[in-house]
């Protein structure tokens, strides 16, 4: 606290202690909801040490830069993010339900015969948090085999919403897997403006970063509309996009932090 404000709180009487608690209280919650709506890359740097076993970004000396997206496939709008993907030449991961998945097959094909990467979004859409040890890891397996990850690496994992608890991060880890988050998230299921979203992840472009988007789940056209400018901007910053699975190879060849 700076000199002036250090005087003002000592010259207030005791009587309005609640309302100095109320004053730290209300800028908490204002730094808080910054931290939330802008999302600054030092936010990424502590939740790594935080939360070790989850990959958020990765170091690496090389201009590259992971694209994923989530909830699909989806017969509408999974096909035009890949026809724009195609058009600017990145390339993503896709982390896929498994129930939508085995609705979708040609989906699921057209995605990886673009040189797409596929990942394990959970069978169900919904938090796995009410959900016992065991039952976890059937939906787990059940995706898994609906993928055809089981000899693929590496094998990705997000968790639905981003929540999971200690004993499901041990149980993917278990079965091989490695769980990724990201470090550039403009909240598109909650219908965030397609400007924020185009310059919530342009902003934090930069090597390493893992931008989570979604192709599923509801009205993804702001998705849609954001993702051109997000691709161009990475290109005027000199960024390749790529998948997680190349993300994590380019690391190690570039002697940065591999993935847990």
């Amino acid at each position: 606290m700076n000199p002036p404000l250090a005087r003002l709180y000592s010259s207030l009487p005791a009587s309005r202690g609640r309302q100095r608690i109320l004053l730290v209280a209300t800028t908490i919650a204002a730094i808080a909801i910054a931290v939330y709506v802008v999302q600054p890359l030092t936010a990424f740097d502590i939740l790594t040490r935080l939360f070790a076993r989850i990959v958020w970004r990765v170091d690496t000396p090389q201009p590259l830069v992971a694209l994923s997206f989530d909830d699909g496939p989806d017969p509408l709008y999974t096909p035009q993010v890949l026809d724009i993907l195609a058009r600017h030449r990145a390339h993503a991961t896709f982390f896929l339900i498994g129930e939508r998945a085995a609705a979708n097959p040609e989906l699921v094909e057209r995605i990886e015969s673009d040189g797409h990467e596929v990942g394990n979004h959970y069978y169900t859409r919904g938090s796995t948090l009410l959900h016992s040890s065991s039952t976890f890891s059937e939906n787990l397996a059940r995706t898994e085999g609906i993928l055809g990850l089981a000899e693929k690496r590496p094998k990705l994992f997000r968790p639905p919403g981003g929540l999971v608890w200690p004993s499901q991060l041990t149980i993917a880890q278990e079965r091989g897997y490695t769980t990724v988050l990201g470090s550039a998230y403009p909240y598109d299921p909650r219908r965030a403006p397609a400007a924020y979203i185009r310059w919530l992840v342009s902003k934090n472009l930069a090597p390493g970063v893992i931008v989570i988007l979604h192709d599923a789940g509801g009205d993804r056209s702001r998705t849609l509309a954001a993702l051109p400018g997000i691709l161009e901007a990475g290109r005027r910053k000199g960024l390749r996009f790529v998948t997680v699975g190349e993300l994590f190879a380019a690391t190690d060849l570039g002697g940065g932090r591999t993935a847990p």
